[in-house]
């Protein structure tokens, strides 16, 4: 009896022993796939944001806390093989814009209002969001995006960390999304780079009207990058607007050109833009044919680098026959800043304003603002 008892024991011990041991390899195993998992997701996803507010003294002597276009997002990429170099990637990005602060209309740090028709006020809101495939030198993405107007054209010149971007026609009307230029809502767009140049198709399919249009507005473009240099050309058209447009609507005639160049070398930034835009400006209730030139210019003084100095201009002008009067956009910009962290800047900058209404009176108060940029 005690030797069966024994057996017993010693049987139920061993069958004890081999199942802590399989169930401990398996939780190893488990765990092991778990982290293998999360390493591969994470190595495909590339999480980014940029805290920017500034506060601001108008010339008048008001004061404002304002946001200078805060966003979070991330970025990615997924190889279809493990043959990277010959190989098609599943890509995209998603971005929201924050409303860390109220948006002040007296002091503004940013013509790029961030949010879209429906959203400027909205705590957070989506700036952009597509998914695509590339494949060597080719890219095809579909959803909101930045416009091929934008990145190939605007780029070149849009340096400033506050007050610039007025004469380049990207946002036109809130965030540039209905009319196509800046980060154009429901967009598909094609683009193929190699050794510096690019060259992209945009197509826009919103159905503004009843015109029945495959393509509601269509953009093109190119760039040419060397040795410090870059030329840019964009161009976008509106196919399918309407005479009268409601806000999320696009305008009949609505056209924009673009030509920008920059040189950076060594601590020196130079940048350039003359923009056509036809029917794609407003006042008030009046779209309008205008010409735009902005100019930049930079200067790293200090021996690391750290510390930079930046001035330039920003001129909006309507056609004289429009019936607008004296009626204009036109600033003067000077900024100082430090970079602490890679793109990460605190600085001082100053608009100088003297855009004039119908009458030939100032219409905007001179601006001077600190800020901060904590790019992550």
């Amino acid at each position: 009896m005690k030797t069966s008892f024994s057996n017993f024991l010693k049987t139920m011990l061993l069958i004890t022993l081999v199942f802590t041991v399989y169930t401990g390899s398996a939780q190893e195993k488990k765990e092991d796939k778990k982290t293998n998992w999360m390493e591969e997701v994470s190595s495909r996803i590339n999480p980014y944001g940029s805290i920017r507010v500034g506060i601001g003294f108008a010339e008048g002597g008001e004061l404002g806390i304002s946001n200078n276009a805060p966003r979070i997002g991330f970025r990615f990429k997924h190889a279809l093989s493990k043959n990277e170099e010959d190989n098609f990637n599943i890509i995209g990005r998603v971005e929201f814009g924050l409303n860390l602060v109220s948006r002040d209309d007296t002091v503004e740090f940013s013509i790029d209002p961030g949010a879209g028709i429906a959203q400027v006020g909205d705590a957070v809101f989506t700036r952009l969001g597509y998914v695509g495939i590339s494949y060597k030198d080719f890219e095809f993405t579909f959803g909101k995006q930045n416009s091929i107007y934008y990145t190939l054209g605007a780029n070149n010149v849009d340096k400033f960390l506050a007050f610039g971007g007025a004469s380049l026609g990207v946002w036109n009307i809130s965030d540039g999304g209905v009319s196509g230029t800046g980060r154009a809502n429901q967009a598909f767009i094609l683009k193929y780079s190699n050794s510096g140049f690019t060259i992209g198709f945009q197509g826009q399919t919103r159905n503004i009207s009843n015109a029945s249009e495959s393509i509601d507005s269509y953009g093109l473009g190119a760039n040419y990058k060397i040795d410090g240099f870059s030329i840019g050309v964009g161009y976008n058209k509106v196919n399918d607007g309407v005479a009268n447009p409601l806000p999320d609507q696009a305008k009949e005639g609505d056209e924009a050109f673009i030509v920008s160049a920059s040189y950076e070398k060594n601590r020196l930034t130079i940048a350039a833009s003359y923009s056509s835009l036809k029917q794609h400006q407003k006042t008030g209730t009046t779209f309008y044919d205008a010409t735009g030139n902005e100019l930049y210019a930079r200067y790293k003084f200090s021996k690391n680098k750290k510390w930079h100095i930046a001035a330039g201009f920003s001129s909006l002008k309507p056609n004289s026959d429009l019936g607008l009067g004296d009626f204009d956009t036109k600033f003067g910009i000077a900024e100082v800043g430090y970079n602490f962290k890679k793109s990460s800047h605190v600085f001082a900058a100053a608009k100088i304003d003297q855009s004039e209404n119908s009458t030939g009176d100032r219409r905007n108060e001179s601006v001077f603002g600190i800020g901060i940029r904590f790019n992550f």
